[in-house]
């Protein structure tokens, strides 16, 4: 009988939250037509802080991967010009990779005078 009494409460303490969160919903969606009691309003901020903590650990976790996905193209990129600017030296003998420095946003790796016909 205890396990039905428990199930009862536990029934009903679940219909309560789902009524104020309806409510709730009702409220942040522009149609609030009840009165929400002081009890029903903590309920739903509480509510609301939890969703809003998930929200932000899951952004948070996208930020994340999203950092470590560019790290490693950076990484890939890297390699890819230190690549080529080794086979460009052997193929133009060039010794000296330092940049170019020009008014252009993004510094050469690679002399002008390879390019110059």
């Amino acid at each position: 009988m205890a396990l039905l009494s428990d199930s009862i409460e536990e029934i009903n303490k679940l219909k309560h939250e789902i009524e104020v969160l309806q409510k709730g919903l009702g409220y942040m969606c522009g149609r609030g037509t009840g009165i929400m009691s002081l009890d029903e309003l903590h309920v739903l901020e509480q509510t609301l802080e939890v969703s809003i903590y998930h929200i932000r650990s899951a952004k948070m976790d996208i930020m994340s991967q999203e950092i470590e996905s560019l790290k490693n193209e950076v990484g890939m990129l890297d390699s890819a010009n230190q690549y080529l600017q080794e086979k460009v030296g052997e193929h133009y003998g060039i010794t000296d990779m330092t940049p170019v420095v020009t008014n252009i946003p993004y510094p050469l790796t690679i002399l002008n005078e390879i390019y110059q016909f």
